[in-house]
């Protein structure tokens, strides 16, 4: 799911060497740092498991893996740190690992929900419908004199993501985050634009004007589901 964490014997853990290049330390300064803290709080000794890498010459050598709580902890000890940029540093990071450690913790959550997995299947389909749709609709687009009709299935992805809030830095979430009623909603978003796609090509409407009829229905489905949202 991303380069800073990963499920292992059902666990979410790092590991010493991701750890040390997220932190510029020498993963050989990080293992001795490992080691003394392990002594010094023999409590925590099992939180830390010994593990092997093999570099890129082939090379085996030592690393530890260890989950959340076991991140932090070693994280506290950096705080000695005096530059105010270096802190700054730390704490960015800190804030990227957390976030890892969050989304594949909620990853773990939604694979584990019947219902959940059951509406997952259902995007599958609907998305397969939208882009089959929408390879239709490049087609036609170049037909109309479009240079860069491929772009649209980036379009229409993003068109659907943004009206339903469902952007992270810019950029569609994973699918595999989204819970059962934003997975709901996204059914409905791209079923909806899979038939308004395919009647305004057999209408003989030209590729931008549907592109913008699109993005208002997005705009407009959007609206509805707000308003429909239970206050708490």
């Amino acid at each position: 799911m991303n380069d800073l964490v990963e499920i292992k014997r059902g666990a979410i853990v790092t590991n010493s060497l991701i750890f040390s290049q997220e932190f510029n330390i020498p993963h050989r300064n990080l293992l001795i740092k490992i080691r003394e803290l392990t002594a010094e709080y023999p409590a925590v000794e099992n939180d830390y498991k010994k593990s092997t890498f093999i570099n890129k010459q082939g090379r085996e050598y030592e690393m530890y893996e260890f989950g959340k709580e076991a991140y932090m902890f070693l994280v506290m000890q950096l705080g000695g740190a005096k530059s105010k940029e270096t802190r700054q540093l730390i704490f960015e990071k800190q804030q990227l690992f957390i976030k890892a450690f969050s989304k594949m913790e909620q990853m773990l959550v939604n694979q584990s929900n019947e219902e959940w997995k059951r509406i997952r299947e259902q995007t599958k389909l609907a998305r397969k419908i939208e882009t089959d749709t929408i390879q239709e609709f490049i087609e036609y687009a170049r037909k109309q004199g479009s240079s860069k009709a491929e772009w649209y299935y980036k379009h229409f992805t993003n068109a659907t993501y943004k009206a339903l809030k469902l952007l992270e830095h810019n950029k569609p979430k994973t699918r595999e985050l989204l819970d059962t009623m934003e997975l709901s909603q996204l059914i409905i978003a791209e079923d909806m634009i899979s038939k308004l796609i395919k009647q305004e090509m057999e209408a003989g409407e030209h590729y931008k004007v549907i592109y913008e009829k699109a993005k208002n229905k997005l705009i407009e489905f959007a609206k509805t589901i707000m308003i429909n949202i239970p206050k708490i």
